[in-house]
């Protein structure tokens, strides 16, 4: 980078219970030289969710506002104000909507007052939500250049996309639909200017299990995320209740949130309640040693809840195959019957005959978990990613 003590990383919302990748994304950075400011939007109501939750105390939030440092921002650049009024009034929304876009402009100032203080060249936005509004607003002071990753179909982050957007220097989607779909979205934006890029696992981390040759006779099969109604717990338990009663296995169930009691009562009523076992929220550390003990990784979302799930490159790294969805960009993820297995989306016979196909061959089970690794290897290193993102921010401060 042209300034190794330039970049910030912004967060919604920072530290969250599925964070862990960005401060992987953080810590790479750091390692290749750049000296990173984490700011976020604001405080989770609870922060005690990974590892390195007691280290982020230098995470600099939004909100609760500044309002002496806004106010004064504000007064000390009457030309920056005049133009955050221009960018809320030529939204393409209702009033309500521009009067709550407005509302952002001290928040904004607290931003842009922040970067200056520390002489911060450029922020890294992940979210095409309000945060874009946000720091959109806050660069048209000149004083930091900033960038977008996208995480989920826009349709997600609400609306005026071409307002938060077109004054990124750059955009990074985690898949390739997702670029496809800024291309169609906002058709003006330099399509050179849009990459793909994953946000990684650390592969040095989370290392193959190894396949004894006489292996147990049960199979374990493992789902890691949070418990809501997207996730597709549902699916995957309808599926394992209609395999045949010799096959011993023990699914497990990482993770927690609102639809555990419900689940738990799924199982229930599946006469599952020897096969099925909830192991709450893990660390790092947790998830690692349930991967090492792991045969099949099983992720059965639906909808537009995923984009490139962090869990199936996790389960990938550790050399366990994986049965996941066909959502956001799982497809460029996994080629299927060599590196994992995709089902089409809450298709219980689709994932009855996934388990089948991995359980009815033990060999074909390691191949294809050996083929995972690879694949994450060479496809996920969040090391690599930063280095990348690294890269695209530097070529553009040039630029």
């Amino acid at each position: 980078m042209t300034n190794s003590g330039s970049l910030a990383v912004l967060i919604p919302e920072f530290p969250g219970q599925t964070h862990i990748f960005f401060w992987r994304e953080i810590q790479a950075l750091r390692l290749d030289g750049a000296s990173v400011k984490i700011i976020s939007t604001r405080a989770p109501k609870t922060r005690n969710f990974h590892e390195f939750c007691s280290e982020i105390d230098e995470t600099f939030y939004l909100t609760p506002l500044r309002y002496f440092t806004s106010i004064l921002f504000c007064l000390r650049n009457p030309r920056w104000f005049a133009s955050t009024l221009a960018y809320c009034f030529s939204l393409k929304c209702s009033l309500k909507l521009r009067f709550r876009t407005l509302l952002f402009i001290p928040v904004a100032a607290n931003l842009a007052a922040y970067c200056t203080e520390h002489s911060i060249h450029h922020v890294h936005v992940h979210s095409s939500a309000d945060a874009s509004h946000i720091t959109a607003l806050a660069s048209l002071c000149k004083k930091f250049t900033y960038s977008v990753c996208i995480h989920g179909n826009l349709n997600q982050y609400g609306d005026n996309h071409k307002a938060k957007l077109s004054s990124a220097k750059f955009i990074v989607t985690v898949t390739k639909p997702l670029q496809e779909e800024i291309y169609s979205t906002i058709p003006q934006y330099p399509k050179d200017r849009v990459h793909v890029l994953a946000m990684g696992v650390d592969v040095t981390k989370f290392l193959p299990r190894k396949y004894p040759e006489i292996l147990e006779k049960q199979f374990v099969i493992t789902s890691v995320s949070r418990l809501v109604h997207v996730k597709g717990h549902k699916f995957a338990l309808q599926a394992l209740a209609q395999l045949p009663s010799e096959i011993n296995f023990l699914y497990q169930i990482v993770g927690d949130g609102e639809l555990r009691s419900e689940l738990e009562n799924e199982v229930q009523t599946l006469g599952l309640n020897d096969r099925v076992t909830f192991l709450g929220f893990q660390k790092e550390g947790e998830v690692y040693n349930t991967l090492m003990n792991t045969d099949i990784f099983m992720l059965t979302s639906f909808g537009f809840g995923e984009a490139a799930p962090v869990a199936i490159m996790e389960a990938m790294a550790c050399g366990v195959a994986s049965i996941c969805s066909i959502i956001g960009g799982t497809k460029d993820m996994i080629t299927n019957q060599h590196d994992g297995m995709l089902v089409q989306q809450k298709n219980i016979h689709d994932i009855k005959q996934a388990v089948l196909f991995l359980l009815s061959d033990r060999k074909r089970l390691a191949t294809i978990g050996a083929n995972a690794r690879k694949t994450a290897e060479e496809k996920f290193s969040h090391k690599q990613s930063a280095s990348t993102l690294l890269q695209y921010i530097s070529q553009n401060q040039l630029a």
